[in-house]
């Protein structure tokens, strides 16, 4: 900004009140839950379809828009899973998953997996990445990596990967915002 340049802050519903418009943390209500939900869908993400396999043999995927990196040295990333899921089992320490980091033309992969099934891999290519974790094809980029630690998170666990391989095509990844899938568009 230049000396002579004003920052224009667009004035909050409550403004004339005197107030930010903020609001209180939410509490124990539904009402509130969904309020702050909302809220944190205005934070526009990618999409990954974290892989891995069961204490049984059996391939897991879970579709998140809660992936992070963390750090470059040593190469760390993070992601969250319901406390309730049971996919957590699969997710232990020391144990080996992928991010499959989504892209634009793969938003029925990410409902594949958000959703409830027996097969969440059924019509999907897949080949195997590091210890055999599932890779899904078609993706922007791939992280191999093995669980380092887990964190309590309220209603989640907050799992710490150490990457170990990865892949990166880049492809236009699928975006999640407000609740909905979204495509890059790229500015000239």
């Amino acid at each position: 900004m230049t000396a002579n340049a004003e920052a224009k802050i667009a004035p909050s519903p409550a403004a004339d009140s005197g107030t930010l418009g903020s609001h209180v943390l939410p509490g124990p209500s539904d009402a509130d839950k969904r309020q702050f939900r909302n809220l944190l869908g205005q934070f526009a993400t990618g999409v990954a379809v974290i892989t891995g396999t069961g204490p049984d043999g059996r391939r897991i995927g879970v579709t998140v828009n809660s992936f992070s990196s963390v750090s470059l040295d040593p190469p760390l990333v993070l992601w969250s899973i319901a406390t309730e899921s049971a996919n957590l089992a699969a997710f232990g320490l020391d144990t080996v998953f992928a991010v499959n980091i989504l892209a634009s033309d793969q938003e029925t992969v990410a409902r594949q997996f958000a959703r409830s099934s027996d097969d969440k891999f059924s019509g999907l290519g897949v080949r195997p990445g590091l210890e055999g974790v599932p890779l899904l094809e078609g993706c922007v980029a791939y992280l191999e990596c093995r669980v380092q630690a887990h964190y309590p998170g309220g209603d989640h666990v907050i799992i710490l990967g150490a990457v170990h391989r990865y892949i990166n095509l880049e492809r236009d990844p699928l975006l999640f915002h407000c609740g909905t899938f979204h495509s890059l568009t790229k500015t000239p």
